[in-house]
């Protein structure tokens, strides 16, 4: 049994990052306070009459947009693009300087500065941005036209929820009723699901951790809508917080070659949802447990029901809670940083 220091698993529960223990109060209050903000947000992007959404952001803020993309993508005839901040400058891609883009432009902090930067870009072009933060304090909402705050830590979840709220508010106005109406119910069924499994996830990561509790590097698969908290758990997890080396993989492209790491008996960590991107997912999780890999299997429908685009809130807790112990096994504060938030990135950065 895994021993892990109760001091430090106390601190690191009340962690900036960890909120498996708020997740699902601030899902229901968000949807509950911003409703009438959901609404009119919808209604201004609505009378801009867009011929495409353009999501931005970095780091988990990406991971957030990228399920409203997601959805979008996959229940909408409204386009969507999706891009981190940096990319999106080097591409300057000619579809925006075509028709009409509005643009939603995601950063918990506000301040991010890949994020403002391609906010700056976005407004020199003339695109109308909607700022999606914490709160209305930093220099992202203040330079944007619209605002959507979440007002808490939930940087992943609040912000999910809230995002796929709104545009589930904008398709029904669009003509596309059934896909909202369908997403929003189910979304509103989350806070209690999510609070129901906190004991099964808690369970679930701690016997994961005493399986792989001594490995250094993990490979993290997952695909479809689960894709962006597999890349945020390999890249932004495990590296940021455990120290200890990841790489996100997409399920779908694991036979293409980096099955041959299979000799090693690697670690891994394998998300698998419910959407259509299953079949691969279950491939691909069965070839590995068949020939070395050393496995976590975290599969949404163990957790709850849901619509398949909320996959990535079925998940969030046993990530999470795997994360927190993890990071508390081997020693870690959570809010312990050794490189962000403590050395400027770029010469001249005044916030990192």
């Amino acid at each position: 049994m895994l021993k892990l220091d109760e001091g430090l698993l106390a601190r690191n529960k009340e962690s900036e990052i960890l909120s498996t223990y708020v997740a699902a109060d601030r899902i229901e209050a968000n949807l509950r306070e911003n409703a009438k903000l959901f609404a009119d947000l919808a209604g201004y992007i609505a009378s801009y009459d867009p011929d495409r959404i353009l999501l931005v952001g970095s780091g988990a803020s990406w991971c957030s947009t990228y399920t409203g993309w997601y959805f979008l993508r996959t229940a909408s005839s409204l386009p969507a693009l999706h891009f981190f901040g940096p990319e999106l400058i080097a591409d300057d891609p000619p579809v925006l300087r075509e028709g009409r883009t509005l643009a939603i432009v995601s950063s918990y902090s506000g301040k991010t500065a890949d994020t403002l930067a391609a906010s700056e870009r976005l407004a020199a072009a003339g695109i109308p941005r909607i700022a999606l933060s914490k709160d209305e304090a930093g220099p992202l909402a203040a330079g944007c036209e619209r605002v959507l705050p979440y007002r808490d830590k939930c940087l992943y979840t609040s912000a999910m929820a809230d995002l796929l709220s709104m545009l589930c508010s904008l398709i029904e106005l669009r003509g596309e009723a059934g896909p909202a109406r369908e997403l929003r119910a189910a979304l509103e069924r989350v806070p209690d699901q999510m609070r129901n499994i906190i004991p099964l996830a808690e369970r679930r990561a701690m016997a994961d951790l005493e399986r792989l509790a001594g490995d250094d590097f993990f490979y993290v698969l997952g695909d479809g809508a689960l894709w962006a908290l597999a890349y945020q758990f390999g890249y932004t997890n495990l590296t940021e917080y455990s120290r200890v080396d990841a790489a996100s993989l997409r399920s779908c492209e694991w036979r293409h070659g980096p099955l041959e790491v299979m000799f090693r008996k690697p670690a891994m960590i394998h998300l698998v949802g419910t959407d259509r991107t299953r079949p691969w997912a279950e491939a691909t999780r069965d070839y590995c447990a068949a020939n070395g890999g050393r496995l976590a299997t975290w599969d949404a429908r163990d957790y709850f029901d849901t619509h398949p685009v909320l996959a990535p809130f079925a998940l969030h807790p046993v990530s999470q809670l795997f994360l927190l112990y993890q990071s508390t096994s081997r020693g870690i504060g959570m809010d312990d940083y050794l490189e962000m938030h403590v050395k400027p990135y770029e010469n001249g950065e005044t916030y990192f």
